[in-house]
């Protein structure tokens, strides 16, 4: 059975996930919504999967918005069973309520929800893991991959358990959590180190990253997934908040998307 995982992916949790998911199932394809977001014709395959991490206990602004502003206007009648998979460290809290509450809105019902547990490189709360931590973390994760293949092939359903207090979090507390991560890269400042590579312009799944004079100007529609602060080469990408030292540069996720040139 054709299968189409949409993923999101800041750090490269998500995406190596994904793409172990997609190997293991064969005949998948993964894309990603950076990449997606003025489509207007997207083929549906029999199956479907959404693959993104949990920030501060929901999904990614941008699956969110690829949700409602594309998927929700494809045709979905071909969808047979519909996945969701979200990495987190500690909490995935209103991560997949909201997903199920958007897909039912858009027009499609969900058959399976799980969760993947991955390292965390939210350094503003949690230290980077060390190389001993990261590696059992994936190991960890490679057995719940297989686990979740396993069920995705027998369209096994599970779904989404209910939190309480949901709505109250879906019409407000999710609202405001994603205007305060847009904003999130005023806590930014470049260093003398840049040396204007310009990764962080061309990784940044949401094109927040202007290049102005050979150096990286932030906006405000920061998805908050750090991933050009963990990604710099030089370090040159500090936070001017406090914050646990080191950077999560994930390198076995094998997670090297850029979406501009």
């Amino acid at each position: 059975m054709k299968t189409t995982i949409f993923c999101f992916s800041g750090t490269g949790n998500s995406y190596y996930a994904a793409t172990a998911i997609a190997e293991q199932l064969g005949d998948t394809t993964v894309r990603m919504t950076s990449s997606l977001l003025d489509a207007e014709n997207i083929e549906m395959t029999e199956r479907v999967g959404f693959l993104f991490p949990t920030y501060k206990g929901f999904p990614p602004n941008q699956m969110k918005d690829f949700i409602q502003e594309v998927f929700s206007k494809q045709d979905l009648e071909p969808i047979r069973y519909l996945f969701m998979i979200t990495t987190r460290y500690k909490f995935q809290a209103y991560s997949m309520v909201a997903m199920e509450v958007l897909l039912r809105e858009a027009g499609c019902a969900h058959s399976y929800a799980n969760h993947i547990v991955m390292p965390d490189g939210y350094v503003p709360l949690v230290p980077v893991p060390t190389e001993e931590k990261e590696s059992e973390l994936y190991a960890q994760a490679d057995r719940s991959i297989r686990l979740i293949v396993e069920d995705i092939q027998n369209e096994t359903i599970k779904l989404a358990g209910k939190r309480p207090f949901s709505r109250l979090a879906l019409n407000y507390l999710m609202g405001f959590i994603h205007s305060s991560s847009k904003l999130f890269a005023r806590k930014f400042t470049v260093t003398d180190a840049c040396t204007s590579c310009k990764i962080c312009y061309r990784m940044c799944p949401s094109a927040n990253i202007t290049m102005v004079e050979g150096k990286p100007v932030f906006g405000d529609n920061c998805e908050g997934c750090l991933g050009c602060y963990h990604r710099c080469p030089e370090d040159a990408i500090q936070l001017t908040t406090r914050a646990h030292e080191g950077r999560y540069r994930n390198k076995r996720s094998g997670y090297n998307m850029e979406y501009r040139i």
